[in-house]
């Protein structure tokens, strides 16, 4: 298993510096790794590529995520606001040790 998030170091528009669980620092570039999505409005990801939302990541001690970005439909129909994230083991592959 790849190491998970433990906390966020930096946040910057479309670069996360993050210490993961096996105490290093890696940095994430989600401008180079979701670029393809900037030009398509209707992708879930083209809503964390506003700056001002990017800015609004989080971590669980395990991903990182932004609340609220997606709706989910709850056990009585109902629909529900629901945060995007990634899978860690992605994010790991995604990501390079900081300098």
């Amino acid at each position: 298993m790849n190491p998970r998030v433990k906390k966020i170091l930096s946040i910057e528009p479309f670069v996360i510096k993050a210490l993961w669980s096996d105490d290093k620092v890696r940095t994430i570039d989600f401008g180079l790794f979701l670029s393809e999505y900037f030009q398509k409005e209707q992708s879930l990801y083209h809503k964390i590529l506003d700056k001002n939302r990017f800015l609004e990541a989080k971590t669980d001690g395990r991903t990182i995520y932004w609340d609220d970005l997606v709706e989910i439909i709850d056990y009585d129909g109902k629909s529900i606001p629901a945060p995007l994230d990634f899978c860690p083991d992605v994010l790991f592959q995604q990501s390079s040790l900081a300098e």
